[in-house]
């Protein structure tokens, strides 16, 4: 699933094998959880009767979500388990399919009921479809062992930075870049990527200063990766913010987003969530109360 650059040494790119899916969290067993009938009569008649819950997501962002290394087809991750939980409460099966991160939203209540994939809440999204909050993350940077580059987050212009596609940290950046135009410094150099592990190669292969994503998941790639990066905390911009992550509801869909909210509160109220967030080592990024379409200042 990664590109790996014939440049990378042998020991980096089997250091990056980590990023392609490998996982050593072991995923939350939702066996036990029951279906909660109140929940579950209020589902839509489409995916009642179906008895399917389908869910888009982009399955190359570990720990969120990703492919398993056994077979390459199996999608893991702190999404997955989430989406697992949400679909024992409602009493549906789950059908978690991959999809190109930027075309999950556009297709909300065609192909896919909703959306799960780490989205950054922001305002502009939010014109296009709704959001439930369900966790509380901040951005962090990726740089190659022993930061070679000098890579400093206070003062990125002129730098070569690789990027997810799409994604907040993408637009982030570009507004950064347009502060170092006004300021008379060197432009960014953004390299865009579709996939984040993409984006970490770059690094590792040193065609890059530098990547930035959300914290669990560059946390995650850096521990898998046996050294080949180290992580830097953003300092000041956007990039510093914390902020809410959501699964996404076609705009049209209220009663399914509501619904969605009230089944992840339910998880919450009965600490099934907080364990499920535990297993995965990021207890932290707990939300008190899934919201709808909460107030962002992004």
């Amino acid at each position: 699933m990664i590109k790996i650059l014939t440049h990378v040494s042998i020991v980096t790119a089997f250091a990056l094998t980590a990023l392609s899916g490998q996982s050593f969290a072991q995923s939350f067993d939702t066996s036990a959880i029951k279906v909660e009938e109140v929940l579950a009569s209020r589902l839509p008649e489409k995916i009642k009767a179906a008895g399917v819950l389908t869910i888009g997501s982009d399955t190359a962002y570990a720990p969120w979500e990703f492919l398993s290394e056994k077979d390459g087809q199996t999608p893991e991750g702190i999404d997955v388990d989430i989406a697992n939980a949400i679909g024992k409460k409602l009493g549906v099966k789950i059908d978690f399919q991959t999809s190109a991160f930027e075309a999950i939203l556009p297709a909300l209540g065609t192909k896919f009921d909703i959306g799960v994939s780490a989205f950054s809440i922001t305002n502009e999204r939010m014109k296009a479809v709704n959001f439930v909050s369900y966790a509380d993350t901040g951005s962090m940077w990726a740089v190659k062992a022993g930061n070679p580059t000098k890579f400093d987050p206070a003062d990125i212009c002129g730098r070569k930075i690789a990027i997810q596609s799409g994604s907040y940290h993408e637009k982030a950046v570009i507004a950064e870049n347009d502060l170092c135009k006004q300021a008379g410094k060197a432009e960014i150099e953004i390299l865009p990527f579709s996939k984040q592990p993409e984006a970490l190669t770059r690094v590792a292969a040193g065609g890059a200063d530098a990547t930035v994503s959300g914290e669990a998941g560059i946390g995650y790639a850096a521990k898998q990766s046996s050294g080949a990066f180290e992580t830097l905390k953003p300092a000041g911009g956007a990039l510093s913010k914390h902020g809410p992550n959501g699964i996404a509801v076609a705009k049209a869909d209220m009663e399914l987003t509501q619904l969605i909210a009230d089944t992840i509160n339910s998880l919450i109220a009965d600490g099934t969530y907080k364990a499920l967030l535990d297993t995965w080592g990021v207890g932290s990024v707990i939300v008190d109360k899934a919201l709808v379409n909460p107030e962002v200042k992004i």
